[in-house]
């Protein structure tokens, strides 16, 4: 049990570096757009807002391989090389003299970040029970919202006391030491916590692209999707809206919100894995209840948040419905790796991680803007309550299909 710690301990270490290292590049923007001559690379808004989809279109490619590659060969190994290469990576971009060089480093990063994404839940699942491992993922993931908080206000304090460059080093560097800690830590055999369920061989490549059309892992991710499709298109547009709509300050809107995702997502992600974990000892299909559940409460707070004219009530709102929506994060990341036998987990989770980013985040994100210059941002807006009763119908689906299944 000693080493499950010390592996949870460093992958939510490296977790945290991981979101810090994505965020952080949102904080450096006004300091790469102005003149070179102020110390800036003169990019466009258009270059700086592409530099997130390079990196996100190389992470997405990338996932399936580095899966394959993980249910192969040695997964210490391959996390910690994936690590190491997007630290290097975010060091780099310190050097770029211009938006090309910048891209590269971060589509590098992509690549890295993919290698890191898919292997370090599976490690965790051999660490840890079933009974237990929703709480572990639940660890794991609470370091996203912390990470994401310290990459922007560590980017901001860097950029405006020593520049972008200082800041991206600062970004960079932890990465390759937990990379090398990482690599001589003793990770489990495949399946290690699962003595009753066969290892099984590596899927080909066919063979992990079919994993998708299993009615129970389909269902489950394509719940997930609409949940990321919501909660994605929340964290995006939340600051803009309350600014808009409910007539806040650029500081209120921006350094209130930044609170609210920081603290909920710690506590709603840990209180959801508790949950997970009580529910699933008592039935199969638990964890894909809490997640059914919390997904229309969050659903209904959105609304409130939406309807709302009074500000308590917004900001009370608005705190409940990413407390529900980061509840169901370790359950739901628990649930699919259940579903997946142990030779087989790299691809099937980073066969998970493409689709809830294609069908999810991707497109509700530009939706949401395209529904708010036509209609309002209420109109728009709206669209994610809509996404999240969806996630919670095609999770109730899933629960019927898996206690068929169970049944049979």
């Amino acid at each position: 049990m000693r080493s499950a710690r010390i592996a949870l301990i460093l992958l939510t270490g490296i977790n945290l570096l991981n979101y810090l290292d994505r965020f952080i590049l949102s904080a450096l923007v006004s300091s790469l757009t102005a003149p070179v001559a102020e110390g800036g690379l003169a990019l466009t808004d258009a270059e700086a807002g592409s530099l997130y989809s390079g990196f996100i279109i190389v992470y997405l490619v990338a996932a399936p391989v580095c899966g394959l590659l993980a249910d192969r060969f040695s997964r210490n190994w391959i996390l910690a090389v994936g690590v190491a290469a997007w630290s290097a990576a975010t060091s780099a971009g310190a050097l770029a003299t211009g938006y090309w060089s910048l891209m590269l480093t971060r589509m590098c990063t992509g690549i890295g970040e993919s290698a890191y994404a898919t292997v370090a839940p599976t490690v965790i699942s051999d660490h840890f029970p079933p009974h237990s491992r929703a709480r572990a993922l639940g660890v794991f993931n609470s370091a996203i919202p912390i990470g994401a908080a310290i990459g922007i206000a560590l980017g901001g304090w860097a950029a405006s006391n020593y520049g972008w460059r200082p800041a991206l080093l600062i970004a960079g560097l932890p990465g390759l030491l937990l990379a090398v800690c990482f690599a001589f830590h003793k990770t489990p055999a495949r399946g290690a916590s699962d003595p009753h369920v066969a290892v099984g061989r590596a899927p080909t490549l066919v063979e992990a692209l079919r994993i998708a059309l299993r009615p129970s892992y389909g269902l489950t991710v394509l719940g997930y999707a609409l949940q990321t499709a919501g909660f994605g298109a929340l964290g995006f547009w939340a600051p803009k809206y309350l600014q808009v709509a409910k007539g806040m300050s650029l500081q209120e809107s921006t350094i209130t919100f930044g609170i609210v995702i920081a603290t909920t997502g710690v506590i709603g992600t840990i209180i959801g894995a508790w949950w997970g974990d009580r529910w699933f000892q008592r039935s199969k299909t638990g964890l894909l209840q809490v997640c059914a559940l919390t997904s229309v409460a969050a659903a209904v707070f959105v609304g409130i948040m939406i309807m709302a004219d009074d500000l308590w009530i917004v900001w009370s709102a608005a705190t409940l419905a990413c407390l529900f929506l980061v509840a169901s994060v370790g359950p739901i990341n628990s649930q699919i790796v259940n579903m997946l036998g142990p030779g087989e987990r790299a691809s099937g989770v980073a066969m998970s991680i493409v689709l809830i980013h294609l069908l999810g985040d991707v497109p509700s994100v530009s939706m949401v803007g395209w529904m708010s210059a036509e209609f309002g941002f209420n109109t728009g807006l709206a669209l994610l309550p809509l996404a999240l009763v969806g996630a919670s119908v095609v999770w109730w689906v899933a629960i019927r299909v898996e206690a068929n299944r169970r049944d049979a």
